[in-house]
């Protein structure tokens, strides 16, 4: 897979979190608590989001994230 694909993954997912507030991947995880599209950001960007210490980003946040994304993309 190359970045557009993850791109597209990012996309689909955050869409699903938005019409759906969930998918049927790991157990119907709560989108919130999905580890998925901070996978698909490091996989994207390279970009490490983790730690005990940092506060989960909201469907708003993950938005503006994949706006930053499209519009650096090359």
């Amino acid at each position: 897979m190359d970045k557009k694909d993850y791109i597209k993954e990012l996309k689909f997912c955050l869409d699903l979190w938005e019409t759906k507030g969930g998918c049927e991947f790991g157990e119907q995880t709560k989108c919130e608590n999905c580890a998925a599209p901070y996978l698909l950001l490091k996989f994207i960007s390279g970009e490490v989001l983790h730690g005990s210490d940092i506060r989960r980003l909201t469907l708003e946040d993950w938005k503006e994230k994949l706006k930053e994304i499209e519009n650096n993309k090359s």
